[in-house]
């Protein structure tokens, strides 16, 4: 899937009526969706590539997905100083 042709095979996609931002409004429903996503893990790739670390992406918000989007970020830093 190139680009973002991957969204259209979300299980989000179409669920307008829900804040995936505002994690305190509906997380409950939000990680519903998500934890029966089949791109569950290309969006996860995606915010972590991007640094997106507001909303709910593959699954993960809040602590866990700044961690994740920091720990890529460590690893991209790492990689340029062994170039």
């Amino acid at each position: 899937m190139a680009g973002t042709d991957w969204y259209r095979q979300a299980a989000c996609a179409g669920q307008e009526h829900l804040d995936w931002f505002d994690v305190d409004c509906n997380l409950q429903q939000t990680l519903a969706i998500c934890n029966k996503c089949q791109v569950k893990q290309k969006c996860l790739s995606t915010a972590v590539k991007h640094r997106m670390v507001e909303g709910v992406w593959g699954g993960l918000y809040g602590k866990r997905l700044i961690a994740m989007v920091n720990e890529h970020r460590s690893n991209d830093a790492t990689l340029d100083d062994a170039a």
